[in-house]
C-alpha cells in the first residue's frame, strides 16, 4: 500500500512540474506578444552598451505575435520567421527571408542579421533582453501605443 502511494505521489508530482512549465510559457507569450522598439546592443561580459543612434529613433523594432515575428529596420525588414519559447527562458528561431532593398543604415542592418541568432530572453519589467552570443545581447523596450 505504502509502495502505490508513494508512486502515485510520484506521478502527481511530474504532472505539476511539467504542467507547470506550460503555464509559464504561456505567461511569457503573453508579455512577448507585441511590438518592441531596439534600445541598444549590450555585452555582460565586457559591461559595455552602443544605445540607439540619435539620428534614427524607434527605427528598429520587432513584432511577436503568438508564434510568428517579423523584424523591421530602416527600409528593410524580414519576413516569415517563426520563433517558440522552451524552458529555461530560451528562444528557438527559424529564419525567414531579410529584404535587402538599400537604404538602410549599419545599425539596421546589424539588427536584421543578428535577430535570426537569438537563443535565449529575459523580460523584466517593459525591457526585453535577447541574447545571440555568449554574453551579448540586445535590449528592446515595450511599445504600448
Amino acid at each position: 500500500m505504502k509502495k502505490v502511494l508513494l508512486n502515485m505521489s510520484i506521478a502527481l508530482l511530474l504532472l505539476f512540474i511539467i504542467g507547470g512549465g506550460c503555464e509559464k510559457n504561456n505567461i511569457s507569450q503573453k508579455l512577448l506578444d507585441g511590438k518592441w522598439i531596439l534600445l541598444g546592443f549590450g555585452n555582460d561580459s565586457t559591461n559595455s552598451y552602443i544605445p540607439e543612434p540619435s539620428t534614427e529613433p524607434n527605427s528598429s523594432y520587432i513584432i511577436f505575435d503568438n508564434g510568428k515575428m517579423d523584424a523591421f529596420s530602416v527600409s528593410n525588414r524580414t519576413f516569415d520567421m517563426k520563433y517558440e519559447l522552451k524552458r529555461g527562458m530560451k528562444i528557438s528561431i527559424t529564419p525567414g527571408i531579410i529584404t535587402l532593398v538599400g537604404g538602410d543604415t549599419e545599425w539596421g542592418q546589424k539588427f536584421l542579421y543578428t535577430i535570426k541568432n537569438v537563443y535565449k530572453y529575459d523580460i523584466d519589467n517593459s525591457e526585453l533582453s535577447l541574447y545571440y552570443e555568449n554574453q551579448k545581447y540586445m535590449r528592446f523596450k515595450k511599445n504600448n501605443q
